[in-house]
């Protein structure tokens, strides 16, 4: 039994919809020079446990034998490429899905454009779980995934969504590790991107989703460590988008936060 890690870049269709498709060509670009630098390649290089590493468009396939380490490096590339994006006028986020289950490289379709395949059941469940539930930036994890991480380190970011599961990745796998500036800055980064985009139907609700996840996992921190989690609200700029907010639910969690 194999751990697939299945992701691609939100927003994609609309990129690749506009003329020219220049918005989805410079993501790309920007996410194929970014997973090849220092900042995220020790997050998808085999010293993260990935075995496997397959790309096609803008999906991305990572196979690795144990969920714990799958989910840690998954986990920490979602925040490191939204913490380099938050510095940018505009961010490249991931969505993506962590199953398991069997897993077989097949030979390429076309080997001047690849070198292997992949197929198996934890493949398709991957893909599909990844495009079920809410909107947003998630991470989702499969009931068996959960399962196996329940007990370990990363577990603490465990968080049921739906009838699925999902990762905070807002936060690190070691707890000991949240860096109250770093997390302040994705959130502030999501807060801007709600303000911009909140006027545009086709993807409003990504960013939505986006103010959702942060929200929970700063309650989630919170629970840890009132004073880092403190620490970065002042700097996330949470306070200007409530009235803006018609989700009752995230509204609530700000208000529960203080603000």
């Amino acid at each position: 039994m194999s751990t697939v890690f299945f992701a691609d870049v939100l927003g994609f269709s609309e990129m690749a919809s506009a003329p020219g498709a220049e918005p989805a060509v410079d993501a790309l670009a920007d996410l194929a020079r970014l997973s090849a630098g220092d900042l995220l390649a020790r997050h998808l290089s085999p010293s993260a446990g990935w075995g496997g590493r397959y790309g096609l468009s803008d999906s991305m396939f990572l196979v690795a034998e144990d969920p714990a380490s799958a989910c840690a490096a998954a986990a920490e590339f979602c925040f490191s490429l939204a913490f380099y994006n938050s510095g940018l006028s505009s961010a490249v986020l991931v969505r993506g899905a962590i199953a398991s289950g069997e897993v077989r490289a097949a030979p390429p379709l076309f080997p001047e454009t690849g070198r292997a395949n992949l197929v198996g059941e934890a493949v398709v469940r991957a893909v599909l779980l990844e495009k079920s539930g809410a909107k947003g930036p998630r991470l989702l994890v499969s009931a068996e995934v959960a399962e196996a991480v329940r007990g370990t380190q990363v577990g603490w970011l465990l968080q049921p969504l739906g009838a699925a599961e999902e990762l905070l990745w807002l936060l690190p796998p070691d707890p000991a590790a949240a860096d109250g500036d770093m997390i302040a800055a994705v959130a502030q980064a999501a807060v801007g991107l709600f303000e911009r985009h909140r006027g545009e139907s086709r993807v409003a609700a990504h960013y939505v989703g986006y103010l959702d996840l942060v929200t929970r996992a700063l309650l989630r921190l919170r629970g840890w460590n009132a004073v880092v989690a403190d620490a970065a609200l002042r700097h996330t700029g949470l306070e200007r988008v409530r009235e803006r907010l018609e989700d009752r639910a995230i509204v609530a969690r700000l208000e529960e936060l203080g603000l």
